[in-house]
């Protein structure tokens, strides 16, 4: 590829993005109440910190959207404006720890749907819980408990529901529902979506890369801007989920948004994540895939498992390089560089700087929770001890999830870099996420059980709210 004469080489990097989650295994409308958003139904609005997201036209295909979103300053304060206009007083509080009981919260769900009303925006967001850290179980009182921190929440410019303080997204009772169904459904036992180029595209890009001859800088960066019409659009592959899913739709941009950091056209803003263009050198001439896997540092148990508790980033990246033969099929290479793994490393190890940040990789955070916590129901056998049969969330006549068009085509996307005489190059595909037995590999008996067992004594400590008792808050008192 290097040609001898002013040492310019063309370096090219296929970024095969793909993403897989884990779920491994032994209504109506939408958002009535207050805001009026939900977050459902017109395809759009998936977004980062910085009000960008993804759009999906009639045809499927996928592109950015940017919404300008002032300072943040002046956007918490519009938050906070939102949320005390909109939000009752008791649910617009910033908590460490707020309760939600699914089996009552179902029980809520019931009556709305049975009287052909909007679904509560509080019910939709499970009271504004953004993480869960506990899980709760109480066999005498048939109860299942989640826990973790809270606060009240608006919709940023472009619809997703964020935090009032953190901008952290709620989480959504939809998401929860199609875990439910594809856990207690699914035969492949995973989740997820991929985004590839197709193979053919490949191996015409390769032939135009090997009829390249001595070439000055300016031509070579001609050459990669030819190089994404080559490639042309990508393929999305969703697995496991429906394809009209929020589930769906935030697997492919969350995919979609690491693949834009790695090609350098997108700055997160992290201080130490580099993109993997700027890591890359004179002998990086492969294609690269990255995956995400689920990352715990523990699921802690219990001794009578009736508590558990979710430790850890919940995320990962992997990587590999690739080789393709001349069809354009990709392989895993004998080895990886180093540029491969260290952007990798170092995606990992900012991940929970950029899901403080950046809303979709929380979300991300989010799926991934649910589908463990799916897949935890089903090995504990919870359910069948609290003697909650969840058939409303099950029902999708019943309970039928928002939908928004499904993704399926990717533009192809260049990005390069001059360094003297050097020009590198970089074409975007997507990222692959390898589903992983998280919940076996990750769950494990806590050697000190008092401490799980207090948090759960902490759940029933004072009487609930009559007017929303599937809710409340560990650090108030509660009439």
């Amino acid at each position: 590829m290097c040609q001898p004469r002013r040492i310019l080489c063309l370096i090219l990097l296929v970024l095969g993005h793909s993403m897989t989650v884990l779920a491994q295994v032994g209504g109506g409308g939408l958002g009535g109440g207050g805001f009026g958003i939900g977050g459902g139904g017109n395809g759009q609005g998936q977004n980062n910190n910085n009000s960008s997201g993804i759009k999906i036209d009639a045809e499927g295909v996928v592109s950015l959207t940017v919404a300008a979103d002032g300072t943040m300053t002046l956007d918490k304060k519009r938050r906070e404006a939102m949320a005390k206009k909109h939000l009752s007083q008791d649910i617009n509080q910033k908590t460490k720890q707020r309760f939600v009981s699914l089996v009552e919260l179902e029980k809520r769900l019931g009556d709305v749907l049975s009287q052909a009303q909007s679904i509560p925006d509080e019910l939709f967001y499970l009271a504004g819980l953004q993480r869960i850290e506990h899980v709760f179980v109480f066999p005498d009182e048939q109860d299942l408990v989640i826990a973790g921190p809270a606060e009240g929440f608006v919709p940023d410019v472009v619809g997703r529901m964020i935090g009032v303080e953190s901008g952290r997204p709620a989480l959504r009772l939809d998401d929860l529902a199609v875990a439910l169904r594809t856990v207690a459904k699914s035969t492949s036992k995973q989740l997820g979506c991929s985004i590839d180029p197709v193979p053919s595209r490949i191996a015409e890009l390769q032939k135009f890369i090997r009829q390249g001859g001595p070439a000055t800088i300016d031509e070579v960066e001609a050459r990669f801007n030819q190089m994404d019409d080559i490639l042309g659009l990508q393929d999305v592959r969703i697995d496991g989920v429906p394809t009209d899913s929020h589930f769906a739709i935030m697997l492919v941009e969350a995919d979609y948004r690491m693949k834009r950091i790695a090609m350098g056209l997108e700055d997160p803003a992290i201080k130490g994540l580099k993109s993997n263009l700027a890591m890359i050198g004179s002998g990086d001439n492969v294609m690269q895939r990255w995956w995400f896997v689920p990352f715990y540092d523990a699921i802690y148990r219990s001794q009578d498992g009736l508590a558990f508790q979710f430790v850890g980033q919940r995320a990962q990246l992997l990587a590999e390089d690739e080789v393709t033969d001349a069809a354009g099929n990709r392989s895993s290479a004998a080895t990886t560089r180093k540029s491969t793994h260290g952007f990798a490393k170092q995606f990992t190890d900012k991940f929970p700087q950029l899901a403080d940040k950046s809303p979709v990789f929380a979300e991300l955070q989010n799926l991934i929770d649910w589908a463990v916590f799916a897949a935890l129901l089903q090995k504990e056998h919870i359910p069948e001890r609290v003697g909650w049969k969840h058939e409303l969330l099950l029902d999708q006549n019943r309970f039928a999830y928002p939908t928004f068009d499904t993704p399926k085509k990717i533009p192809s996307s260049v990005s390069y870099k001059r360094a003297g005489n050097l020009v590198v190059g970089l074409v975007g595909g997507g990222v692959t996420v390898n589903p992983q037995r998280a919940l076996d590999t990750a769950i494990i008996a806590s050697s000190d059980s008092t401490v799980l067992d207090k948090s759960r004594m902490a759940v029933t400590s004072g009487t609930r709210i009559d007017t929303h008792r599937w809710w409340w808050d560990a650090v108030r008192t509660r009439k």
